[in-house]
């Protein structure tokens, strides 16, 4: 793991993983503020990008099984005003990319405006045109997870950070798992980096406000453990709820895409079929992996964007699937 952030030029790296329920390994390596010679821990909250689907998607099943929400109704039910430009678009389209709705463009990933809704936020995108019909293709798509949260807020009734606490965090004891901030000093958060050819420093500050659905978290690899220990078996969520999430899309035309609700769904090369995501910010990345049949976890977060994903986190969990 050390290996790996030094090759990468990453300040920190941490990593857990968790099998059969118990911790088998969790471990910091560098820096999480270098300039202040603090050290990454297991317990360090880092930037996990798109992982913070994951908790989206959790938080929605959980609403579908109180009854609050079902999973094949349209979004027009739920969203006013619903723009009159749209087709129909399910809750499930949304959670399986399959909505047509675009993703970031420009400078977008970068913004730096404070919402104080996400029904605020689709502005950003909602006056563009579907990309395809939805349910006939696939493409992923972080508007459409922010579209997925804001339809969260409103059969809520309230703010999308307090949904996730309430549904996810909470009940599965994340205690260092909550959405990022610009305005306000969270204890224990990693100092977000940029690596360049010239080095390796600071990245400006942006809002993560419009994206806390998609992108918005911030969370330590021992809590990502935890969440990834709640879909190896029924508890948290159903068995219903567990085989929906992981049932690959299957589009209009028949073909198969091998994405889930939130989860990507891989099978190894003996076979072995396992779940990922990956997550990728200004200042963070992470990877969260989970074999459900082995009740295998790893979680994997640093404190700056890098190319590294699936295969490094493959590689560890193969230290601990035998």
């Amino acid at each position: 793991m050390d290996s790996l952030r030094q090759s990468l030029s990453i300040p920190a790296m941490s990593a857990s993983v968790v099998r059969d329920g118990r911790v088998v390994f969790s471990a910091g390596t560098g820096m999480a503020d270098v300039e202040r010679g603090i050290a990454a821990t297991p317990t360090t909250k880092f930037r996990v990008g798109s992982v913070s689907k994951i908790l989206t998607a959790a938080a929605l099943m959980r609403l579908i099984e109180d009854g609050v929400l079902t999973l094949d109704e349209p979004v027009r039910r739920r969203l006013s005003p619903y723009p009159a430009h749209w087709p129909e678009i399910t809750l499930r389209q949304l959670a399986q990319h399959s909505a047509g709705i675009r993703h970031y463009r420009g400078a977008e990933f970068f913004s730096r405006t404070a919402y104080p809704s996400l029904r605020e936020a689709i502005h950003v995108f909602e006056a563009d045109s579907v990309l395809f019909a939805p349910g006939t293709r696939y493409a992923y798509s972080s508007y459409g997870y922010n579209l997925l949260g804001a339809v969260m807020e409103s059969v809520a009734g309230e703010p999308f950070p307090a949904i996730i606490e309430r549904l996810v965090a909470r009940p599965l004891g994340m205690s260092a798992t909550v959405a990022d901030s610009a305005n306000r000093t969270i204890p224990g958060r990693a100092v977000i980096y940029r690596v360049t050819a010239e080095g390796v420093g600071i990245t400006p500050e942006d809002d993560l406000s419009s994206r806390w659905p998609s992108g918005g978290y911030l969370s330590s690899t021992a809590d990502l453990a935890r969440l990834g220990s709640a879909f190896t078996e029924a508890g948290f969520l159903s068995r219903e709820s567990l085989r929906v999430m992981r049932t690959p899309l299957v589009l209009a035309n028949g073909d198969t895409v091998r994405v889930g609700i939130g989860w990507r769904v891989g099978v190894d090369s003996s076979g072995r079929e396992y779940m990922h995501h990956g997550g990728s910010s200004n200042g963070g990345s992470a990877f969260l992996l989970v074999y459900p049949r082995e009740r295998l976890v790893v979680a994997m977060a640093a404190n700056a964007f890098a190319n590294w994903g699936e295969q490094q986190a493959l590689r560890l969990t193969s230290m601990f699937l035998e």
